[in-house]
């Protein structure tokens, strides 16, 4: 069985991805699996519960879809809830079945309850994407994303304010995203953002830009209100290159507007 990805997509889907992925032709037959459970040439509706199967083609778009909580069946003719992804290739899709239970941040953390994704499942998210060609002519970014006062107020305020400031930001971040769009915390003071079906770099940058005004209202503390600036790093990320070579032109976009000043939004490549 073969599917068509890089050797770094590769590594990265089957350390953070859940457990199936399937490459699906355009008439929706299933070329190959990462498995051997389920058959070859057969259409991928035919890898579910009965039931689901008239769902397929809201999984089958022409752009990144998902989750889509369906039933895959096993080599006993059972159903198993997965939480189901598919990303548009030049001829077909990429499809991926991921095991519920291990999907996002533990259960009963802030970021599951803010709904924020992890940094696992958000790498899977940059290497999964990488292996699409869509078919829209829309683009997707990753955004970067440093804040910037969490130091000072950590200092004038105490870790646990700190903590809060960061819990208060990330919710606004995710009520301010699309459906679609992901965030993770995967620094102390680092996010990273995922926006999908951008028209182009310049309107990454105005989604970035509107969610600045949203984020940097006061927040109320304890012990007074304070207002938490970010700087922004922005790129589109481009099939055939490595997640790594993603992160590091976004994050070398993020640390020209750390240098610039607060509030600052910077491109890699420069507009």
């Amino acid at each position: 069985m073969h599917i068509d990805l890089s050797a770094d997509e590769r590594a990265v889907i089957s350390a953070r991805a859940g457990d199936v992925h399937a490459d699906v032709a355009a008439d929706g037959t299933v070329l190959s699996w990462s498995d051997d459970l389920h058959p070859i040439g057969l259409p991928l509706a035919q890898a579910l519960v009965e039931d689901d199967r008239r769902l397929i083609g809201a999984v089958l778009a022409n752009e990144p879809t998902g989750p889509h909580w369906l039933r895959l069946r096993d080599s006993a003719g059972h159903g198993r809830w997965m939480a189901v992804f598919a990303v548009p290739r030049a001829s077909g899709w990429l499809v991926e079945f991921r095991d519920v239970r291990t999907l996002g941040p533990a259960a009963g953390s802030p970021e599951h309850a803010a709904g924020i994704a992890d940094r696992d499942q958000m790498l899977n998210e940059v290497a999964w994407l990488l292996s699409a060609t869509p078919r829209t002519g829309k683009e997707t970014a990753v955004v970067t994303c440093a804040l910037t006062d969490l130091d000072v107020i950590s200092l004038q305020h105490g870790g646990a304010a700190a903590a809060e400031v960061v819990d208060v930001i990330t919710g606004r971040m995710s009520d301010a995203l699309r459906s679609g769009d992901l965030v993770a915390r995967i620094d102390v003071d680092r996010l990273l953002v995922i926006l999908r079906g951008v028209h182009d770099l310049p309107g990454a940058v105005s989604v970035m830009e509107r969610m600045q005004e949203s984020l940097a209202e006061p927040i109320g503390l304890s012990s007074g209100d304070v207002v938490q600036n970010i700087c922004v790093g922005v790129t589109l990320i481009s099939r055939g290159e490595s997640v790594d070579s993603v992160l590091d032109r976004s994050e070398g976009a993020l640390d020209l507007a750390v240098s610039a000043g607060p509030g600052r939004v910077i491109t890699s490549p420069p507009l």
